[in-house]
Parts: C-alpha cells; sequence; structure tokens
C-alpha cells in the first residue's frame, strides 16, 4: 500500500493542478467578457453609424466630440467621422465656400448651441439653409452634455432631414424593426425602455424589456419595475443615491447585487441608462449585463496578484541583502589585493633588486630571473587599479606620467614643466623602474593607460 507522505504529496499536486485549471478558466471568462465589452462598444458605434438621423456631440466651444455618419455625408460634407472631430461648422462651411459650393446652412438661424448652454436644458430647433446648392431643413433637438456629476461639458444634439420626411419615416421605421428584433433575440444583454412619472419616479411603466432580462437579471414579472429585483442589503444606499443621481443628471450607470431564487445565490448586475424628455413624456432607456463571473474573475485575479506582489517584496529585501554583501566581498577583495600588491612593491622587490647587485653566478641569476617573472605574474593583476601616489610616485613623477598618458612627447612636457628634456628622460627612466618594465620592451604609455 501507498504511504501517507505519497498520497500527501499526490494530494497536493492535484490541488496544484486544480488550482492551475481554475486560474486558467478564470482568465478564460475575463478575456471573453472583454471581447463582449469591446463587441458592445463596437455595436454601439454601428448603431450609430447606421442611424438615419444626424447625431453629434459638442464641447463647449462647439468643437465636434462625436459625429455619426449621417451628419457627415449630408451637412459637414467629410469623408468620415474621425474628420470632424475638433472643428467647428463654420470650418466646413469655408471648406464647401473654396470649392465654389453654395453654402447658406445656419447663416440665418439662431446659435441653437449657444441657446442650449444659456437655458441649460434640451431644446427643439429647426436649421435651414443650402447645402452644396440643395435646400435642407432641419428638425433639430439639442440638449445640455452632462458628466457623471452633473456638469455641463458640452451639448448634444441630432437633426432629422425633414425636407424628405416620407424617405426618412421610412427608413426609421425599417430601422426600428432590425433594433427591436435585435433586442429582442438578444442574449448576453437585456434592454428595457421605461417611461418615468416625474411625480412617482418609483412608479415606472415598463415600455419595453427584452426577453433575455429573465436569463440575465431572473426578471419574472417585467411589467412590475419594482418587483424586478432584490438588491443585496450591502448594495441598496449606493443603488438609491445612484438612482436619485441619475433622475436629476439623466444618466445611471451602476453596479449592484441581485438575488436569483432560481439559481439560489447573488448575481452581479451593470446596469446603464440614459432619462431623455419627450413630447409624450420622459423615457429611460438602459441595457443591462450579469457581470458576475467578470467580478469573481477580478477578485481572483486581484488575489493572485497581493500574493505575487508579497513574494515580490521578498525577493525584493533578498536582493538588497545579497548586494549589501557582494559590495562588503569587493571591498575586502580591494583592500586585500591593494596590501598584497604594496607589501611586494616594498617588501620583496627591493630585495631582489639587492640580491641581483650582490654577485650571483649566471644560474643564480637565472633562476631569479624567474623568480621576479613570476612575482610579476602574479601582482601584475592586481596593479592595474592601484593609483601611481600607491605606488611611490614622488609628486614630480605623477606629473609626468599624467602627461605620458596624456601622450605628451618629452620635449613638450619639458616646455610645460620648465625642466631640461633630459631631466623628463631621467623621470620616465625612474617611472619605468618602479613600475618593474625597465629594460623591456614595454610602451610607457601604453603601460600607464591598462593601470586605470
Amino acid at each position: 500500500m501507498r504511504s501517507v507522505k505519497e498520497r500527501s504529496v499526490d494530494s497536493s499536486e492535484m490541488r496544484k493542478d486544480e488550482l492551475k485549471q481554475e486560474i486558467n478558466r478564470l482568465r478564460r471568462l475575463l478575456d471573453e467578457r472583454q471581447k463582449e465589452l469591446d463587441s458592445l462598444a463596437k455595436f454601439t458605434r454601428r448603431i450609430a453609424d447606421n442611424a438615419p438621423d444626424m447625431i453629434w456631440a459638442k464641447d463647449m466651444d462647439n468643437r465636434y466630440l462625436f459625429a455619426n455618419r449621417a451628419i457627415c455625408e449630408r451637412l459637414l460634407m467629410c469623408s468620415h467621422p474621425e474628420a470632424a472631430i475638433g472643428k467647428k461648422d463654420i470650418y466646413f462651411a469655408e471648406c464647401e465656400r473654396a470649392k465654389g459650393q453654395r453654402h447658406t446652412f445656419g447663416e440665418i438661424c439662431i446659435d441653437s448651441d449657444e441657446v442650449v448652454k444659456t437655458e441649460n436644458r434640451a431644446m427643439r430647433f429647426v436649421e435651414d439653409g443650402l447645402v452644396r446648392g440643395q435646400y435642407l431643413v432641419l428638425d433639430v433637438h439639442k440638449a445640455p452634455l452632462l458628466d457623471e456629476s452633473g456638469r455641463m461639458i458640452g451639448t448634444v444634439g441630432c437633426g432629422r432631414d425633414i425636407t424628405r420626411e416620407r424617405e426618412i419615416q421610412k427608413d426609421l421605421e425599417e430601422s426600428r424593426a432590425s433594433q427591436k428584433l435585435l433586442m429582442e433575440t438578444a442574449s448576453d444583454f437585456a434592454v428595457f425602455r421605461l417611461q418615468i412619472n416625474p411625480v412617482r419616479p418609483r412608479g415606472a411603466k415598463v415600455v419595453f424589456l427584452s426577453p433575455s432580462a429573465r436569463d440575465i437579471a431572473g426578471i419574472t414579472q417585467p411589467q412590475q419595475v419594482d418587483q424586478w429585483f432584490r438588491v443585496h442589503p450591502d448594495d441598496v444606499k449606493a443603488l438609491r443615491y445612484a438612482f436619485v443621481k441619475g433622475f436629476t443628471g439623466f444618466k445611471f450607470n451602476q453596479r449592484f447585487r441581485v438575488w436569483r431564487a432560481d439559481q439560489a445565490r447573488w448575481r452581479w448586475l451593470h446596469i446603464i441608462a440614459t432619462a431623455v424628455d419627450q413630447d409624450d413624456g420622459r423615457f429611460a432607456n438602459g441595457i443591462m449585463f450579469d457581470i458576475t463571473e467578470q467580478v469573481e474573475s477580478n477578485e481572483a485575479l486581484a488575489a493572485k496578484g497581493r500574493e505575487l506582489e508579497s513574494r515580490t517584496d521578498s525577493l525584493s529585501e533578498v536582493n538588497t541583502a545579497l548586494k549589501v554583501l557582494l559590495k562588503k566581498r569587493d571591498e575586502d577583495r580591494k583592500i586585500l589585493e591593494d596590501k598584497v600588491l604594496y607589501n611586494v612593491k616594498s617588501l620583496i622587490r627591493p630585495y631582489l633588486n639587492k640580491l641581483k647587485t650582490s654577485g650571483i653566478n649566471s644560474k643564480q641569476n637565472a633562476y631569479l630571473k624567474i623568480l621576479e617573472s613570476n612575482l610579476d605574474e602574479i601582482v601584475s593583476p592586481l596593479s592595474r587599479a592601484l593609483s601611481f601616489d600607491y605606488l611611490g610616485f614622488t609628486p614630480t613623477e605623477i606629473k609626468v606620467a599624467s602627461m605620458v598618458k596624456q601622450g605628451r612627447k618629452a620635449k613638450e612636457i619639458a616646455d610645460l614643466m620648465g625642466i631640461s628634456t633630459r631631466t623628463v628622460e631621467g623621470y620616465r627612466y625612474a617611472i619605468r623602474e618602479r613600475l618593474g618594465i625597465k629594460g623591456k620592451k614595454v610602451n610607457l604609455r601604453t603601460y600607464l593607460l591598462s593601470l586605470q
């Protein structure tokens, strides 16, 4: 039979494999959700560009922040929506006139953008004029463009070409039919439209709710908005605040948990909605997603990130300690090298020089040269980083050695130091002797440079 230790090791490996598989599954889910969000962004842009009406948004200086394909093709006469960004209407009017086109659109109308910004409310206008010689009349709706805090950051508008009312109406009906079919067959999100009673906001009337709301949010009573969700107690306060803010700012964007009785668990929802005032009342158009897997994946990745960060901090501390030890080792090695070299120069070489002149025989002299050569091989690597003053150079010898390293000739050194050329040669001879290269075919400047 297998031992307890073997079974424990197998169990640990299985847990590691299961954890790895779970991490991979969560990453795949996160990638899928990201793709869904990217698809939704592209889908939103596609809706705007396929809409028959002209849709745009401008900043406080009346420069375009957004323009759909319709306004570019029928009014601005630019090649694509991106070409409108950052420009004003007068820019496109002047471009048309420079091409010899008759363009008078907007000249006899009031500045509706300034009116909306002054009134700070949604308004309706009729604007007309010539575009490339053709008369155009637009039924324009404009409103303040507000950020999440309710601060005005520009204007948003849409315009309908009422000179061709019947054609536009037909296109609009087809567009609405295709959009309705799309919303009714949606599976990854749910779309809704509510009619809001300003007096009793909680008593909203359901105009449209896509069938997918049952699978997305567990909604079983579509016509009773107050029965749609059972909100998690920890999210009730934030949801109420978001609802009040959305009612006054016409925008709602909130994440919260709802109880799914059919699944016996809490699920995360993300709802985005925008309110608009129309002639027949106020309406809220929105979309909802189940983001449970995304939230759980983010939490799992965040936990793993904290674990990795903790490990990184530990490794950083170890690296710091190792750097200190390595630095101390290098300092000790340098001290030892300097000490060895100094002892060789001051305690050994002088006696070798005396031994040369002591009248030894040829065999002894050969042994002495071998000893001296081997000693040079030992100390040569250590002497490369040693300074001139540590080698016992006099101040004048240091100056001469420095100028030799710079490539200066003996005559030039003599002129700079105010001494004779013969004296300079004497210093060069002394320097070679101190360096242990006297009588050797070694270039002095090359050897001095090697000491750096």
